[in-house]
């Protein structure tokens, strides 16, 4: 695998509710530092939050900036240099504008074009995983993907995971192929 060839996106909106309708969840320091340290782990270098709001692209801003020339860069300097991945997005055409294919994630993917992790390498182009808050991706008012990943399955009673521990399991599988 080549890092330059494949990122990650978090999508806040539009994703679905428990009824669901259309909706958006904000995004958390949490969300930022556990998809960058993942990310920089399996040495990808591209993380995307994507929200339309401008009030969630300041918050990570200010939250970033902080590591990046303020005081939390002096003081931690791998988290600065993992949080350089963080980039934020309005919605995903402008990954698409970038040249990414789009690989959206799901527990109940939808029949048809689904790949497993490990085959994306083989393929040209630059890849993106796309990962949902919430109850998962609003693929109705998305632009279209390139396919779907083969869910996780467990054997347990839950039947997803956190979107944290998923997309380790993700990278893991694409990584390690």
């Amino acid at each position: 695998m080549q890092a330059d060839e494949f990122a990650v996106a978090l999508v806040h909106a539009p994703v679905l509710n428990r009824k669901g309708v259309s909706s958006a969840t904000a995004i958390t320091p949490m969300d930022v530092h556990d998809f960058a340290r993942t990310a920089a782990f399996y040495g990808v270098n591209r993380v995307f939050m994507v929200h339309p709001a401008e009030a969630m692209h300041q918050m990570v801003d200010d939250l970033t900036s902080y590591w990046q020339t303020g005081e939390g860069g002096v003081r931690n300097r791998g988290r600065k240099e993992v949080l350089q991945s963080i980039e934020m997005l309005h919605g995903l055409e402008e990954a698409q504008e970038m040249g990414y294919q789009l690989w959206f994630t799901s527990a109940n993917p939808p029949e048809g074009a689904v790949r497993k992790p490990s085959e994306l390498p083989s393929m040209a182009g630059k890849h993106l995983l796309v990962f949902g808050t919430a109850w998962g991706l609003d693929v109705q008012h998305l632009p279209q993907a390139n396919g779907w990943l083969s869910p996780i399955d467990g054997i347990g009673k839950v039947r997803h995971l956190s979107v944290r521990a998923a997309l380790a399991i993700y990278l893991d599988r694409l990584c390690m192929s």
